[in-house]
């Protein structure tokens, strides 16, 4: 059992981490909405993020984990795009 501790553990650290990238990545697609409002520019560049999924795969050392890579970003733009729109119907509060 002992092992199973360190391994959770190891996991806690990793999604530590993951939660600080994504409140920064969030905080960015904020900034990101302000601009594409000053802009008139539209939430969603399908050809943009079809080129961000398939770029973050390349990022993998282990392949076999592609497919999952995919889907990970695949979601985290969805929230990234939900975020854009809240912020565009000024739902969201600007963030420190």
């Amino acid at each position: 059992m002992e092992r199973h501790e360190e391994l959770r553990n190891e996991i806690d650290r990793i999604d530590r981490q993951l939660m600080k990238l994504f409140e920064e990545r969030m905080n960015i697609t904020r900034e990101i909405a302000d601009y594409k409002r000053a802009n008139n520019i539209p939430v969603l560049d399908q050809a943009r993020e079809d080129k961000v999924i398939e770029k973050n795969v390349t990022y993998l050392k282990d392949h076999t984990l592609d497919k999952y890579a995919r889907e990970f970003t695949k979601r985290l733009m969805e929230l990234s795009r939900t975020r854009q729109s809240e912020a565009l119907n000024n739902k969201v509060t600007k963030t420190c």
